[in-house]
């Protein structure tokens, strides 16, 4: 990584990171009326959707509540990542801190959830939020890697 961009990069994974898990906690703190309308709002938008593009199917809510924890997570997955390696600069690095802290994250989340009126804390929903962070951070780290034997594959050439 160029070390001239990486103060600026760094700034901005953080924030964006923390902006993510705001997000999530907001998310959390909702009580059951108000999530369940949210939830409810976005299956009517993509049933619609589902319709207009001429498929058949419908979704349920409870597939729409799962499929917003695990892309939620993902993208703090990837942002956590990301923010991990532009300070460490180490892959090895980047698949303990950010899946530790995207599981802390889930954790912390699920117990918000336990102050807000109607709704509940489930061990599934942690397991399924820790395994959007995980595959993130697998698939940046994959990238990361395959980047870094790409770039010492050209540099070996080049000096032939």
């Amino acid at each position: 990584m160029d070390r001239r961009g990486s103060t600026a990069l760094r700034i901005i994974l953080t924030a964006l990171s923390v902006l993510a898990v705001g997000f999530i906690f907001y998310n959390s703190a909702q009580n059951a009326d108000e999530s369940e309308q949210a939830s409810g709002a976005v299956l009517e938008s993509v049933n619609a959707l589902l319709r207009s593009l001429g498929l058949s199917a419908e979704l349920t809510e409870h597939f729409i509540r799962k499929l917003a924890h695990f892309t939620e997570y993902s993208a703090l997955g990837w942002l956590l990542g990301g923010a991990v390696y532009s300070y460490a600069l180490n892959v090895r690095r980047l698949l303990f801190i950010a899946p530790a802290a995207g599981l802390c994250v889930a954790v912390c989340d699920e117990l918000i959830q336990l102050s807000s009126q109607g709704r509940s804390c489930q061990f599934t929903d942690v397991m399924l939020d820790f395994s959007a962070v995980l595959t993130a951070v697998l698939l940046l780290a994959l990238i990361l890697c395959v980047r870094a034997r790409k770039r010492k594959t050209k540099e070996g050439s080049s000096h032939e």
